[in-house]
């Protein structure tokens, strides 16, 4: 059986309509029955549901997975829809790619409803999982997911954990609550011990942190501090020191918390953040924790409809128990991805919003002494080659101090549903100079010819010769012009490769 028949043979989505969901789910998820509008503007097909958008609240400046979460459940699976629209439907736009010196990507496995496929004739895996919006690989081998299920139109939503232990090729559901959960910060500090922040929104409860020691086979939970605070950012630098930031949501203002703990989540202790620092938006952690005690965090300073959104970050040496603001240049930044190869260096991509509200990149920050002081980069290859078509970054990871990769997508409709079906168009980048230069890499063909990455989010890198994706495959715009059922399903891509070489032939090694 090969891989295009197993897709289709697998994949209900061709024979059985997905339900719509519940629009109660929206308002469970989003802790709000009030939202009003959005003020940030994104793709509305279904591969932006996992990425950043930013609601009002009155003048609340909510936590983009939030959103996510929301707009997640709204949309479910999108069936395409054509509207009358007087403007003909804008062509893809391929970005250039150069030849893959970073090593080749692959299709490892797939992530389907109602279950995970291998990439061979395996049969289906005893696991749903959909709209995936976390991954980590503590090794080569083992990986942990995160992702959302929606069972079915009577029920709410609620967040699984699967897990491989073959670097991909198969997946097991670990964890599914069974409940509203939503599952946040994964951190795994060994292949065995995972730990991951579980909360049910709009309940007015405290989060929970769930704890494996089997490798995903069991799990256990302890209560954590806070109320309504979405989204948690967990990084553990051991199995039992762990630090944590989150915005406690309010009708009148969100207030920016941290904790850390020193017996694996037995107990917390409340630690105060700097001065008008407020977490990232992005649902990919802002943090990163080491058995040194040196964290770090990235967010904004700059609140308020009529404040500008600056880059902020911070830095501790205890472990999380002390925090203080780094030296940083100025620069426009609504979010910040960002990622560290080790205790010392770190680069982050700083987004902030064009002139039509879409989140694009603003610049690149990079630290190499631990997060004390940042300096800009030129950063060339961060926009789009297309003016008239965004490009908006959703992950990176960096597992050395010269190569990152970077996940991003191509916006390639602006009118919101208003216009007939184009989807966005997966891009990834690649970096061997340390994000002086970034340059498109090559996906692997998808398995038919009616299907194209929509997105490559999210993503995570073992080595500089071993990564993993979570890329999305949609319809093509002629494939869903023709008629062809809407298709929305995840695959697990890899690299496997040499470490890239230098800038002009030098060795990065």
């Amino acid at each position: 059986m090969n891989i295009e028949s197993l897709l289709f043979d697998a994949d209900p989505a061709l024979e059985v309509r997905i339900p719509d969901p519940n629009s109660l789910d929206a308002l469970m998820i989003s802790g709000s029955s009030t939202i009003e509008s959005a003020t940030r503007i994104s793709s509305t097909h279904e591969s932006t549901t996992r990425r950043v958008i930013s609601l009002s609240h009155g003048q609340v400046k909510k936590p983009a997975i939030l959103t996510v979460l929301a707009v997640l459940v709204v949309t479910a699976i999108a069936v395409p829809l054509a509207f009358g629209h007087s403007s003909p439907p804008r062509k893809n736009t391929t970005p250039s790619v150069t030849t893959p010196t970073h090593g080749a990507w692959s299709l490892a496995g797939y992530i389907t409803q109602p279950g995970w496929q291998a990439s061979s004739a395996s049969g289906p895996l005893p696991t749903t999982q959909q709209f995936t919006v976390q991954l980590t690989c503590p090794t080569s081998s083992t990986c942990y997911s995160s992702g959302t299920y929606i069972k079915n139109l009577h029920e709410n939503s609620h967040s699984v954990i699967s897990v491989t232990h073959d670097g991909g090729a198969s997946w097991q559901q670990s964890l599914a609550p069974g409940d509203t959960t939503y599952f946040y910060g994964f951190s795994c500090p060994t292949a065995t011990t995972c730990m991951v922040v579980g909360d049910v929104p709009n309940t007015k409860t405290h989060p929970s942190l769930y704890t494996t020691t089997d490798g995903g086979v069991s799990w256990t939970s302890l209560p954590m501090p806070g109320l309504n605070e979405l989204p948690v950012f967990l990084s553990c630098a051991s199995t039992q020191k762990c630090a944590t930031i989150g915005m406690v949501q309010t009708t009148t203002a969100p207030t920016p918390t941290a904790y850390f703990t020193a017996d694996g989540g037995q107990s917390w202790t409340a630690a105060a953040l700097p001065p008008s620092f407020f977490p990232s938006e992005y649902a990919q952690p802002a943090l990163d924790c080491f058995s040194n005690g040196r964290c770090v965090a990235t967010g904004t300073e700059g609140f308020g409809p009529n404040s500008q959104e600056l880059a902020s970050m911070i830095y501790s040496t205890d472990g999380g128990a002390t925090w203080a603001s780094a030296a940083a240049p100025s620069m426009t930044a609504t979010s910040g991805l960002m990622s560290c190869s080790n205790d010392s260096h770190c680069v982050s991509i700083e987004s902030s919003d064009d002139s039509k509200g879409y989140l694009v990149a603003s610049g690149e920050l990079v630290t190499n002494d631990g997060g004390l002081t940042w300096s800009a980069t030129p950063a060339t290859g961060l926009a789009s080659l297309n003016a008239s078509v965004p490009m908006s970054f959703d992950s990176i990871s960096c597992p050395t101090d010269t190569q990152c990769w970077a996940s991003a997508h191509l916006i390639e409709s602006e009118c919101n549903g208003s216009c007939p079906y184009v989807p966005d168009q997966a891009v990834m980048l690649a970096t061997s100079n340390g994000g002086l230069t970034w340059t498109a890499e090559p996906l692997p063909a998808p398995p038919n010819a009616s299907l194209q990455y929509a997105s490559d989010y999210p993503l995570y890198c073992v080595s500089d010769t071993d990564c993993r994706a979570v890329g999305t495959l949609e319809l093509t715009t002629s494939a869903s012009d023709a008629g062809v059922p809407s298709v929305e399903q995840d695959v697990v891509l890899t690299l496997n490769g040499v470490p890239a070489s230098g800038v002009n032939g030098t060795s990065n090694t």
